[in-house]
């Protein structure tokens, strides 16, 4: 459903962004300064806000439930150079997705992504508007996606892809400038399967044909994040299926995956997010099984530090991470 048809049936959109400028660009077109890193989070078992925080001067703000927001999933971040940030998630109770965005200083109030609905999180990526890509409903394994550019497009499913648990998506705007997803298979399937997405800005249904990446150690039970460094390429990371829940992580190097590393210290039961700052890649993930904590990490260069809790952030599903303009 597009924008027009949505307001024709009543559903309520969310005003198409302004052109950019020059200045507006440099400090964010709504207040939101480019370079800007957020997270946001479902909260803790039996709690169903959905929680953000932003990276400030060097450590974590104080976390804030988003007004009106609820899942019983995962939630999902992005923001086009220049802003806003938007903010999708799975509801509460039910299989619909909803959306707000922030301009610097307040949410809007949550509102339906028209006919979108899936049983868990969705994911975005900044492309062309936004980009969002998310799992079926329960019983249904195919993932789908639209587009937000004034309007949400129509849903489309992706050829051939399919999962259990959902996909990250990231647009590697420096290498092949394209976004690119990856997903876990779907049921009984723990392989690890990537795409790019071919179409443009022109909305059509071009994937390249989903392949599982070719590594050893590529396979998960829960979820996969993407990143896309300044230098161009794409960081991935995922929990293993290892009894100890570690975290690994590859880089997409031209057309090739390296091989896989674990991040020291860093365990997860649902599975990592990620995001670029500043040229560091920033990772924060929830903890293993019994602990929901919310824990960062970054790494330099080829080391990764020590992980540390995010203060006050806890959560029984894993956290979203985005920096405007990346």
């Amino acid at each position: 459903m597009g924008a027009a048809a949505a307001v024709a049936a009543g559903v309520p959109t969310i005003a198409a962004p302004g052109a950019h400028a020059s200045e507006q660009s440099a400090r964010g077109r709504d207040g939101v300064p480019d370079g800007t890193t957020f997270m946001a989070w479902k909260g803790v078992t039996g709690d169903e806000r959905v929680w953000w925080n932003r990276w400030d001067n060097g450590s974590w703000s104080v976390p804030q439930p988003v007004p009106g927001a609820l899942s019983s999933a995962g939630v999902a971040l992005a923001g086009p150079p220049g802003g806003p940030l938007y903010l999708t998630w799975r509801g509460s109770g039910e299989e619909q997705m909803w959306v707000a965005r922030f301009d610097g200083s307040s949410w809007t109030w949550p509102e339906r992504v028209p006919d979108a609905n899936g049983s868990v999180g969705p994911a975005l990526a900044p492309y062309a508007g936004v980009f969002q890509a998310w799992k079926g409903v329960t019983g249904d394994q195919r993932i789908w996606w639209n587009r937000w550019n004034g309007g949400w497009s129509g849903n489309q499913v992706v050829p051939g892809a399919n999962s259990s648990f959902g996909p990250a998506l990231a647009f590697d705007r420096y290498g092949t400038g394209v976004p690119h997803m990856v997903w876990k298979g779907s049921e009984g399937d723990e392989r690890i399967w990537w795409n790019r997405y071919l179409g443009g800005g022109s909305g059509s249904n071009n994937w390249t044909t989903p392949e599982p990446v070719p590594l050893s150690g590529a396979t998960t039970r829960a979820g996969v994040a993407l990143a896309s460094p300044p230098e161009g390429g794409l960081y991935m990371a995922w929990k293993s299926t290892d009894a100890e829940e570690n975290i690994l992580y590859s880089r997409l190097s031209g057309n090739t995956w390296l091989s896989p590393r674990g991040v020291p210290g860093a365990r997860s039961s649902v599975g990592p997010a990620l995001a670029v700052n500043s040229g560091y890649l920033y990772m924060t993930w929830k903890g293993v099984t019994g602990d929901e904590q919310v824990w960062w990490s970054r790494l330099v260069g080829n080391t990764w530090s020590v992980p540390q809790h995010v203060s006050g952030a806890r959560s029984s599903f894993r956290p979203a991470l985005a920096t405007i303009g990346s």
